[in-house]
Protein backbone atom coordinates (compact mmCIF):
# COMPACT_ATOMS: atom_id res chain seq x y z
CA UNK A 1 0.00 0.00 0.00
CA UNK A 2 1.43 3.43 -0.93
CA UNK A 3 2.59 5.45 2.04
CA UNK A 4 0.21 8.43 1.43
CA UNK A 5 -2.78 6.09 1.32
CA UNK A 6 -1.70 4.36 4.53
CA UNK A 7 -1.14 7.69 6.26
CA UNK A 8 -4.56 8.93 5.18
CA UNK A 9 -6.30 5.80 6.45
CA UNK A 10 -4.49 5.87 9.78
CA UNK A 11 -5.33 9.55 10.29
CA UNK A 12 -8.98 8.98 9.42
CA UNK A 13 -9.22 5.95 11.70
CA UNK A 14 -7.61 7.80 14.61
CA UNK A 15 -9.94 10.79 14.28
CA UNK A 16 -12.98 8.56 13.88
CA UNK A 17 -12.12 6.82 17.17
CA UNK A 18 -11.56 10.22 18.77
CA UNK A 19 -14.95 11.50 17.62
CA UNK A 20 -16.69 8.34 18.82
CA UNK A 21 -15.06 8.86 22.22
CA UNK A 22 -16.25 12.47 22.30
CA UNK A 23 -19.76 11.22 21.62
CA UNK A 24 -19.44 8.58 24.33
CA UNK A 25 -18.36 11.24 26.83
CA UNK A 26 -21.29 13.61 26.20
CA UNK A 27 -23.62 13.30 29.20
CA UNK A 28 -27.38 13.49 28.98
CA UNK A 29 -28.53 16.91 30.10
CA UNK A 30 -31.32 17.96 32.40
CA UNK A 31 -32.09 20.56 29.72
CA UNK A 32 -34.52 18.68 27.42
CA UNK A 33 -32.53 15.44 27.05
CA UNK A 34 -34.33 13.60 29.85
CA UNK A 35 -37.73 14.61 28.49
CA UNK A 36 -36.85 13.71 24.90
CA UNK A 37 -35.75 10.30 26.20
CA UNK A 38 -39.15 9.57 27.76
CA UNK A 39 -42.77 9.50 26.64
CA UNK A 40 -43.03 13.29 26.81
CA UNK A 41 -40.45 13.70 24.06
CA UNK A 42 -42.00 11.02 21.86
CA UNK A 43 -45.36 12.78 22.13
CA UNK A 44 -43.83 16.19 21.38
CA UNK A 45 -42.22 14.81 18.24
CA UNK A 46 -45.13 12.76 16.87
CA UNK A 47 -47.71 15.49 17.49
CA UNK A 48 -45.47 18.45 16.65
CA UNK A 49 -46.42 20.06 19.97
CA UNK A 50 -43.33 22.27 20.25
CA UNK A 51 -42.33 23.13 16.69
CA UNK A 52 -42.03 21.75 13.18
CA UNK A 53 -38.51 20.41 13.57
CA UNK A 54 -39.56 16.87 12.70
CA UNK A 55 -36.15 15.71 11.47
CA UNK A 56 -34.12 17.32 14.25
CA UNK A 57 -36.51 16.17 16.95
CA UNK A 58 -36.43 12.64 15.52
CA UNK A 59 -32.69 12.52 16.13
CA UNK A 60 -33.19 14.00 19.60
CA UNK A 61 -35.68 11.23 20.44
CA UNK A 62 -33.60 8.30 19.20
CA UNK A 63 -30.36 9.57 20.74
CA UNK A 64 -31.93 10.32 24.12
CA UNK A 65 -33.63 6.93 24.24
CA UNK A 66 -30.50 4.90 23.39
CA UNK A 67 -26.91 5.59 24.52
CA UNK A 68 -25.59 3.36 21.72
CA UNK A 69 -27.50 5.33 19.09
CA UNK A 70 -26.26 8.55 20.68
CA UNK A 71 -22.63 7.47 20.30
CA UNK A 72 -23.06 6.34 16.70
CA UNK A 73 -25.05 9.35 15.51
CA UNK A 74 -22.95 11.96 17.30
CA UNK A 75 -19.59 10.31 16.64
CA UNK A 76 -20.21 9.64 12.96
CA UNK A 77 -21.67 13.12 12.44
CA UNK A 78 -18.65 14.77 14.09
CA UNK A 79 -16.42 12.72 11.78
CA UNK A 80 -18.38 13.01 8.54
CA UNK A 81 -18.84 16.79 8.63
CA UNK A 82 -15.11 17.51 8.05
CA UNK A 83 -14.95 14.58 5.61
CA UNK A 84 -17.66 16.14 3.45
CA UNK A 85 -16.06 19.57 3.82
CA UNK A 86 -12.76 18.18 2.57
CA UNK A 87 -14.46 16.42 -0.34
CA UNK A 88 -16.12 19.67 -1.37
CA UNK A 89 -12.92 21.72 -1.03
CA UNK A 90 -10.58 19.17 -2.68
CA UNK A 91 -12.75 18.88 -5.82
CA UNK A 92 -11.59 15.33 -6.53
CA UNK A 93 -7.88 15.93 -5.84
CA UNK A 94 -6.98 13.07 -3.51
CA UNK A 95 -3.62 14.61 -2.65
CA UNK A 96 -5.37 17.58 -1.07
CA UNK A 97 -8.00 15.62 0.86
CA UNK A 98 -6.06 14.81 4.06
CA UNK A 99 -4.67 18.29 4.83
CA UNK A 100 -8.08 19.79 4.04
CA UNK A 101 -9.76 17.28 6.33
CA UNK A 102 -7.33 18.04 9.16
CA UNK A 103 -7.78 21.78 8.69
CA UNK A 104 -11.57 21.50 8.70
CA UNK A 105 -11.54 19.24 11.75
CA UNK A 106 -9.29 21.73 13.56
CA UNK A 107 -11.46 24.65 12.47
CA UNK A 108 -14.53 23.06 14.03
CA UNK A 109 -12.69 22.15 17.25
CA UNK A 110 -11.66 25.79 17.52
CA UNK A 111 -15.17 26.66 18.69
CA UNK A 112 -15.27 28.27 22.17
CA UNK A 113 -16.56 26.39 25.23
CA UNK A 114 -19.96 28.11 25.15
CA UNK A 115 -20.54 27.01 21.55
CA UNK A 116 -19.32 23.52 22.38
CA UNK A 117 -21.78 23.49 25.29
CA UNK A 118 -24.73 24.27 23.03
CA UNK A 119 -23.79 21.95 20.16
CA UNK A 120 -21.37 19.11 20.94
CA UNK A 121 -22.16 19.09 24.66
CA UNK A 122 -25.95 18.85 24.39
CA UNK A 123 -27.51 15.71 22.92
CA UNK A 124 -30.88 17.11 21.86
CA UNK A 125 -29.27 20.33 20.64
CA UNK A 126 -26.84 18.25 18.56
CA UNK A 127 -29.79 16.58 16.83
CA UNK A 128 -31.03 19.91 15.50
CA UNK A 129 -28.02 22.18 15.13
CA UNK A 130 -25.24 19.75 14.12
CA UNK A 131 -26.94 16.90 12.26
CA UNK A 132 -28.59 19.53 10.06
CA UNK A 133 -25.12 20.62 8.88
CA UNK A 134 -24.31 17.05 7.83
CA UNK A 135 -27.43 16.91 5.67
CA UNK A 136 -26.70 20.32 4.14
CA UNK A 137 -23.15 19.31 3.19
CA UNK A 138 -24.47 16.06 1.71
CA UNK A 139 -26.98 18.11 -0.29
CA UNK A 140 -24.18 20.36 -1.56
CA UNK A 141 -22.07 17.39 -2.64
CA UNK A 142 -24.96 15.69 -4.46
CA UNK A 143 -25.90 19.01 -6.03
CA UNK A 144 -22.36 19.53 -7.34
CA UNK A 145 -22.12 16.00 -8.75
CA UNK A 146 -25.51 16.41 -10.41
CA UNK A 147 -24.45 19.67 -12.04
CA UNK A 148 -21.06 18.35 -13.13
CA UNK A 149 -21.89 14.79 -14.26
CA UNK A 150 -25.46 15.29 -15.55
CA UNK A 151 -26.17 11.54 -15.49
CA UNK A 152 -29.14 9.59 -14.11
CA UNK A 153 -31.39 12.63 -13.61
CA UNK A 154 -34.19 10.54 -12.13
CA UNK A 155 -32.03 9.22 -9.31
CA UNK A 156 -30.48 12.64 -8.71
CA UNK A 157 -33.92 14.25 -8.59
CA UNK A 158 -35.24 11.75 -6.04
CA UNK A 159 -32.16 12.11 -3.89
CA UNK A 160 -32.17 15.93 -4.02
CA UNK A 161 -35.90 16.03 -3.21
CA UNK A 162 -35.38 13.79 -0.18
CA UNK A 163 -32.31 15.70 1.04
CA UNK A 164 -34.04 19.07 0.60
CA UNK A 165 -37.11 17.82 2.47
CA UNK A 166 -35.14 16.40 5.40
CA UNK A 167 -32.70 19.33 5.55
CA UNK A 168 -35.61 21.74 5.84
CA UNK A 169 -37.03 20.08 8.94
CA UNK A 170 -34.25 20.80 11.43
CA UNK A 171 -34.08 24.51 12.27
CA UNK A 172 -36.33 27.30 10.98
CA UNK A 173 -33.66 29.67 9.73
CA UNK A 174 -32.03 26.89 7.71
CA UNK A 175 -35.43 25.96 6.28
CA UNK A 176 -35.67 29.44 4.79
CA UNK A 177 -32.05 29.33 3.62
CA UNK A 178 -32.64 26.02 1.79
CA UNK A 179 -35.85 27.36 0.27
CA UNK A 180 -34.09 30.45 -1.03
CA UNK A 181 -31.18 28.43 -2.40
CA UNK A 182 -33.54 25.97 -4.08
CA UNK A 183 -35.50 28.83 -5.64
CA UNK A 184 -32.28 30.23 -7.14
CA UNK A 185 -31.42 26.78 -8.51
CA UNK A 186 -34.90 26.40 -10.02
CA UNK A 187 -34.61 29.77 -11.77
CA UNK A 188 -31.14 28.85 -13.06
CA UNK A 189 -32.56 25.59 -14.44
CA UNK A 190 -34.93 27.57 -16.69
CA UNK A 191 -32.01 28.04 -19.09
CA UNK A 192 -30.43 24.61 -18.52
CA UNK A 193 -32.84 21.82 -19.50
CA UNK A 194 -30.57 19.00 -18.27
CA UNK A 195 -30.76 20.31 -14.72
CA UNK A 196 -34.44 21.27 -14.75
CA UNK A 197 -35.82 18.06 -13.27
CA UNK A 198 -33.31 17.66 -10.37
CA UNK A 199 -33.29 21.37 -9.49
CA UNK A 200 -37.06 21.64 -9.55
CA UNK A 201 -37.32 18.48 -7.46
CA UNK A 202 -35.02 20.21 -4.99
CA UNK A 203 -37.38 23.20 -4.87
CA UNK A 204 -40.35 20.89 -4.34
CA UNK A 205 -38.64 19.24 -1.38
CA UNK A 206 -37.73 22.58 0.17
CA UNK A 207 -41.22 23.95 -0.36
CA UNK A 208 -42.80 20.91 1.29
CA UNK A 209 -40.39 21.19 4.21
CA UNK A 210 -41.26 24.88 4.60
CA UNK A 211 -44.98 24.09 4.62
CA UNK A 212 -44.49 21.46 7.33
CA UNK A 213 -42.15 23.63 9.39
CA UNK A 214 -44.12 26.87 9.29
CA UNK A 215 -47.53 25.23 9.37
CA UNK A 216 -46.88 24.43 13.01
CA UNK A 217 -49.03 26.13 15.65
CA UNK A 218 -45.92 27.83 17.04
CA UNK A 219 -45.92 30.22 14.10
CA UNK A 220 -49.65 30.81 14.31
CA UNK A 221 -49.11 32.04 17.87
CA UNK A 222 -46.14 34.15 16.81
CA UNK A 223 -48.06 35.74 13.95
CA UNK A 224 -51.11 36.54 16.08
CA UNK A 225 -49.58 37.54 19.43
CA UNK A 226 -45.86 38.04 18.79
CA UNK A 227 -45.00 35.37 21.38
CA UNK A 228 -45.09 31.57 21.67
CA UNK A 229 -44.09 28.72 23.99
CA UNK A 230 -44.73 30.78 27.12
CA UNK A 231 -42.39 33.53 25.98
CA UNK A 232 -39.55 31.28 24.79
CA UNK A 233 -40.06 32.71 21.29
CA UNK A 234 -40.82 36.40 20.78
CA UNK A 235 -40.86 38.59 17.69
CA UNK A 236 -38.63 41.64 17.48
CA UNK A 237 -41.54 43.64 16.13
CA UNK A 238 -45.26 43.91 16.60
CA UNK A 239 -47.39 41.87 14.16
CA UNK A 240 -49.38 45.07 13.66
CA UNK A 241 -46.36 47.00 12.32
CA UNK A 242 -46.19 47.86 8.65
CA UNK A 243 -43.75 46.19 6.22
CA UNK A 244 -41.21 49.00 6.41
CA UNK A 245 -41.21 49.03 10.22
CA UNK A 246 -40.85 45.24 10.32
CA UNK A 247 -37.98 45.31 7.82
CA UNK A 248 -36.27 48.04 9.82
CA UNK A 249 -36.56 46.10 13.07
CA UNK A 250 -35.25 42.91 11.47
CA UNK A 251 -32.30 44.59 9.76
CA UNK A 252 -31.42 46.55 12.90
CA UNK A 253 -31.30 43.38 15.00
CA UNK A 254 -29.32 41.63 12.27
CA UNK A 255 -26.71 44.35 11.97
CA UNK A 256 -26.32 45.28 15.64
CA UNK A 257 -26.71 41.86 17.26
CA UNK A 258 -26.44 38.77 15.08
CA UNK A 259 -23.48 39.73 12.90
CA UNK A 260 -21.35 41.34 15.67
CA UNK A 261 -21.95 38.51 18.17
CA UNK A 262 -19.89 36.27 15.85
CA UNK A 263 -16.80 38.09 17.18
CA UNK A 264 -17.73 38.00 20.86
CA UNK A 265 -16.65 34.59 22.12
CA UNK A 266 -13.44 33.63 20.31
CA UNK A 267 -11.56 33.57 17.02
CA UNK A 268 -13.56 30.68 15.54
CA UNK A 269 -15.41 33.00 13.13
CA UNK A 270 -12.87 35.78 12.61
CA UNK A 271 -9.94 33.48 11.78
CA UNK A 272 -11.68 31.79 8.82
CA UNK A 273 -12.80 35.23 7.58
CA UNK A 274 -9.21 36.44 7.71
CA UNK A 275 -7.94 33.37 5.86
CA UNK A 276 -10.58 33.79 3.14
CA UNK A 277 -9.78 37.48 2.70
CA UNK A 278 -6.00 37.04 2.61
CA UNK A 279 -5.97 33.98 0.33
CA UNK A 280 -8.63 35.30 -2.06
CA UNK A 281 -6.92 38.66 -2.52
CA UNK A 282 -3.59 36.87 -2.99
CA UNK A 283 -5.21 34.87 -5.75
CA UNK A 284 -6.23 38.04 -7.59
CA UNK A 285 -4.74 41.05 -9.35
CA UNK A 286 -5.00 42.96 -6.05
CA UNK A 287 -2.41 41.03 -4.05
CA UNK A 288 -1.39 43.93 -1.77
CA UNK A 289 -4.94 43.88 -0.40
CA UNK A 290 -4.28 40.49 1.18
CA UNK A 291 -3.10 42.47 4.21
CA UNK A 292 -6.78 43.29 4.77
CA UNK A 293 -6.98 39.73 6.07
CA UNK A 294 -5.94 41.22 9.40
CA UNK A 295 -9.10 43.33 9.57
CA UNK A 296 -11.56 40.62 10.81
CA UNK A 297 -9.02 39.59 13.46
CA UNK A 298 -8.65 43.23 14.52
CA UNK A 299 -12.42 43.63 14.88
CA UNK A 300 -12.50 40.36 16.79
CA UNK A 301 -9.75 41.53 19.18
CA UNK A 302 -11.58 44.81 19.79
CA UNK A 303 -14.90 43.15 20.63
CA UNK A 304 -13.28 40.34 22.62
CA UNK A 305 -11.22 42.71 24.75
CA UNK A 306 -14.11 45.02 25.62
CA UNK A 307 -17.15 42.74 25.45
CA UNK A 308 -18.99 45.56 23.65
CA UNK A 309 -20.44 44.69 20.25
CA UNK A 310 -23.79 46.47 19.80
CA UNK A 311 -22.77 50.14 19.56
CA UNK A 312 -23.15 51.73 16.10
CA UNK A 313 -19.37 51.89 15.59
CA UNK A 314 -18.69 48.29 16.63
CA UNK A 315 -21.65 47.03 14.60
CA UNK A 316 -20.39 48.87 11.51
CA UNK A 317 -16.93 47.34 11.90
CA UNK A 318 -18.41 43.88 12.35
CA UNK A 319 -20.58 44.22 9.25
CA UNK A 320 -17.54 45.40 7.27
CA UNK A 321 -15.62 42.33 8.45
CA UNK A 322 -18.42 40.13 7.08
CA UNK A 323 -18.48 41.97 3.73
CA UNK A 324 -14.72 41.94 3.13
CA UNK A 325 -14.30 38.18 2.41
CA UNK A 326 -17.15 38.34 -0.11
CA UNK A 327 -15.43 41.17 -1.95
CA UNK A 328 -12.17 39.22 -1.98
CA UNK A 329 -13.89 36.12 -3.38
CA UNK A 330 -15.39 38.21 -6.17
CA UNK A 331 -12.01 39.27 -7.58
CA UNK A 332 -10.23 35.90 -7.59
CA UNK A 333 -8.59 34.73 -10.79
CA UNK A 334 -10.34 31.34 -10.92
CA UNK A 335 -12.95 30.52 -13.52
CA UNK A 336 -16.41 32.01 -13.09
CA UNK A 337 -18.15 28.82 -11.94
CA UNK A 338 -15.57 28.20 -9.19
CA UNK A 339 -15.79 31.81 -8.01
CA UNK A 340 -19.57 31.64 -7.96
CA UNK A 341 -19.65 28.42 -5.95
CA UNK A 342 -17.14 29.72 -3.43
CA UNK A 343 -19.06 32.95 -3.01
CA UNK A 344 -22.40 31.18 -2.50
CA UNK A 345 -20.94 28.87 0.14
CA UNK A 346 -19.49 31.86 1.96
CA UNK A 347 -22.71 33.87 1.74
CA UNK A 348 -24.66 30.97 3.25
CA UNK A 349 -22.99 31.83 6.58
CA UNK A 350 -24.35 35.39 7.04
CA UNK A 351 -27.60 34.62 5.20
CA UNK A 352 -28.34 31.75 7.60
CA UNK A 353 -28.41 34.32 10.40
CA UNK A 354 -30.80 36.72 8.66
CA UNK A 355 -34.10 34.89 9.41
CA UNK A 356 -33.11 34.75 13.08
CA UNK A 357 -33.37 38.55 13.22
CA UNK A 358 -37.17 38.22 13.25
CA UNK A 359 -37.09 36.93 16.83
CA UNK A 360 -35.16 37.87 19.94
CA UNK A 361 -33.61 34.40 20.23
CA UNK A 362 -29.84 34.43 20.73
CA UNK A 363 -27.34 31.68 21.45
CA UNK A 364 -24.07 30.25 20.21
CA UNK A 365 -25.82 27.13 18.93
CA UNK A 366 -27.21 29.32 16.14
CA UNK A 367 -23.67 30.03 14.92
CA UNK A 368 -22.56 26.45 14.38
CA UNK A 369 -23.81 26.30 10.78
CA UNK A 370 -22.26 29.69 9.86
CA UNK A 371 -18.98 28.66 11.50
CA UNK A 372 -18.80 25.44 9.47
CA UNK A 373 -19.51 27.34 6.25
CA UNK A 374 -16.77 29.85 7.07
CA UNK A 375 -14.29 27.06 7.84
CA UNK A 376 -15.22 25.31 4.58
CA UNK A 377 -14.72 28.55 2.63
CA UNK A 378 -11.40 29.18 4.37
CA UNK A 379 -10.14 25.66 3.67
CA UNK A 380 -11.17 26.00 0.03
CA UNK A 381 -9.38 29.35 -0.31
CA UNK A 382 -6.26 28.05 1.45
CA UNK A 383 -6.14 24.70 -0.36
CA UNK A 384 -2.94 25.51 -2.32
CA UNK A 385 -1.16 26.40 0.92
CA UNK A 386 -2.45 23.32 2.73
CA UNK A 387 -1.19 21.14 -0.11
CA UNK A 388 2.37 22.12 0.76
CA UNK A 389 4.26 20.22 3.43
CA UNK A 390 4.37 23.19 5.82
CA UNK A 391 0.64 23.82 5.41
CA UNK A 392 -0.27 20.17 5.95
CA UNK A 393 1.97 20.00 9.02
CA UNK A 394 0.38 23.13 10.46
CA UNK A 395 -3.10 21.68 9.98
CA UNK A 396 -2.04 18.38 11.57
CA UNK A 397 -0.47 20.08 14.59
CA UNK A 398 -3.48 22.34 15.09
CA UNK A 399 -5.86 19.37 14.90
CA UNK A 400 -3.71 17.34 17.33
CA UNK A 401 -3.48 20.19 19.85
CA UNK A 402 -7.23 20.82 19.82
CA UNK A 403 -7.97 17.10 20.03
CA UNK A 404 -5.73 16.88 23.10
CA UNK A 405 -7.56 19.82 24.69
CA UNK A 406 -11.07 18.50 24.15
CA UNK A 407 -10.03 14.89 24.69
CA UNK A 408 -8.63 15.60 28.17
CA UNK A 409 -11.79 17.47 29.14
CA UNK A 410 -13.96 14.69 27.74
CA UNK A 411 -12.05 12.08 29.74
CA UNK A 412 -12.81 13.94 32.97
CA UNK A 413 -16.47 14.25 32.05
CA UNK A 414 -16.69 10.60 31.02
CA UNK A 415 -15.07 9.50 34.28
CA UNK A 416 -17.57 11.56 36.25
CA UNK A 417 -20.44 10.00 34.30
CA UNK A 418 -19.13 6.52 35.07
CA UNK A 419 -18.85 7.33 38.77
CA UNK A 420 -22.40 8.70 38.88
CA UNK A 421 -23.68 5.53 37.19
CA UNK A 422 -21.86 3.40 39.79
CA UNK A 423 -23.31 5.45 42.64
CA UNK A 424 -26.81 5.07 41.22
CA UNK A 425 -26.37 1.31 40.94
CA UNK A 426 -24.94 1.06 44.47
CA UNK A 427 -27.88 3.02 45.87
CA UNK A 428 -30.32 0.73 44.06
CA UNK A 429 -28.54 -2.45 45.26
CA UNK A 430 -28.47 -1.25 48.87
CA UNK A 431 -31.95 0.21 48.87
CA UNK A 432 -30.59 3.59 50.02
CA UNK A 433 -33.04 6.40 50.59
CA UNK A 434 -30.43 9.06 49.70
CA UNK A 435 -28.23 9.39 46.62
CA UNK A 436 -25.35 11.88 46.47
CA UNK A 437 -23.94 12.69 43.03
CA UNK A 438 -20.77 14.75 42.35
CA UNK A 439 -20.17 16.95 39.31
CA UNK A 440 -17.01 17.51 37.26
CA UNK A 441 -15.38 20.93 36.92
CA UNK A 442 -16.41 21.30 33.27
CA UNK A 443 -20.04 22.07 33.94
CA UNK A 444 -19.60 25.29 31.95
CA UNK A 445 -18.72 23.27 28.83
CA UNK A 446 -21.40 20.56 28.94
CA UNK A 447 -25.07 21.35 29.28
CA UNK A 448 -26.32 21.03 32.85
CA UNK A 449 -26.88 17.52 34.14
CA UNK A 450 -28.11 18.52 37.61
CA UNK A 451 -31.82 19.39 37.95
CA UNK A 452 -32.81 22.84 39.20
CA UNK A 453 -36.23 22.11 40.70
CA UNK A 454 -38.41 19.27 41.96
CA UNK A 455 -39.99 18.64 38.55
CA UNK A 456 -36.64 18.05 36.87
CA UNK A 457 -35.42 15.98 39.81
CA UNK A 458 -38.35 13.69 39.12
CA UNK A 459 -37.41 13.56 35.43
CA UNK A 460 -33.95 12.47 36.61
CA UNK A 461 -35.42 9.64 38.68
CA UNK A 462 -37.55 8.43 35.79
CA UNK A 463 -34.80 8.72 33.16
CA UNK A 464 -32.22 6.80 35.19
CA UNK A 465 -34.65 4.38 36.86
CA UNK A 466 -34.12 5.72 40.40
CA UNK A 467 -36.81 4.87 42.96
CA UNK A 468 -39.38 7.60 43.56
CA UNK A 469 -38.73 7.68 47.31
CA UNK A 470 -35.00 8.42 47.01
CA UNK A 471 -33.77 11.86 48.07
CA UNK A 472 -31.39 13.24 45.45
CA UNK A 473 -28.43 15.40 46.46
CA UNK A 474 -26.38 17.05 43.71
CA UNK A 475 -23.01 18.51 44.57
CA UNK A 476 -21.67 21.57 42.71
CA UNK A 477 -19.11 21.79 39.93
CA UNK A 478 -15.66 20.45 40.87
CA UNK A 479 -16.89 18.00 43.51
CA UNK A 480 -15.94 15.03 41.31
CA UNK A 481 -12.27 15.96 41.58
CA UNK A 482 -12.39 15.76 45.41
CA UNK A 483 -14.73 12.75 45.70
CA UNK A 484 -15.29 10.93 48.02
CA UNK A 485 -14.23 13.88 50.17
CA UNK A 486 -16.84 16.63 50.33
CA UNK A 487 -15.77 20.04 51.51
CA UNK A 488 -17.95 22.24 53.69
CA UNK A 489 -18.32 24.68 50.80
CA UNK A 490 -19.45 21.93 48.44
CA UNK A 491 -22.00 20.64 50.92
CA UNK A 492 -23.31 24.14 51.51
CA UNK A 493 -23.77 24.60 47.75
CA UNK A 494 -25.59 21.27 47.25
CA UNK A 495 -29.02 20.99 45.63
CA UNK A 496 -31.27 18.61 47.57
CA UNK A 497 -34.54 17.18 46.26
CA UNK A 498 -36.69 14.96 48.48
CA UNK A 499 -39.46 12.96 46.79
CA UNK A 500 -42.07 15.40 45.49
CA UNK A 501 -44.86 14.93 42.92
CA UNK A 502 -46.96 18.09 43.17
CA UNK A 503 -45.99 19.92 39.99
CA UNK A 504 -47.24 20.66 36.48
CA UNK A 505 -45.00 19.38 33.67
CA UNK A 506 -43.42 22.25 31.75
CA UNK A 507 -42.07 22.80 28.27
CA UNK A 508 -38.41 22.05 27.57
CA UNK A 509 -35.76 24.69 28.11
Amino acid sequence: MPRPVLLRRLALAAILLFDLFLALAVPYSSTDDWQWGMEEGLRWWLDGLLNGRYAGNFFAVIMCRSPAVKVLVMGLTMFLIPVLMALLASRGDRQRFLPLFLACHAGILLMPPIMWRENYGWVSGFGNYVVSVLFFLTWLLVLRRTADLRTRPGLSSALLFLLALISGLFVENLTLLFLGASLILALYALKDRELRLPFWACLAGSALASALMFGNGLFTDLASTGSALNGLRELNFSPEDGPLAIAGSVLSWYGTRLLPIAFLRGVHMALPMSVITACAFWNSRLRPLCLLGLFPLGVNALILSTGVYDTPGRAALACAAWVLPALALLVQRDERQTRRRRLLIYLSAPLALLPLAATSTLGQRLYFFPMVMLVLSAADAAAPLLARRAGALTAALAAAALMLLWGSRSWTVFSCTQLRAQLMQQAADRGSDTLILPLDRYSDVWFSRNPWNAEYADYCRRFYGIDDDVTLIFLPSGSFETWPDITAEQWEARAEFPPFKDYTPSLPG
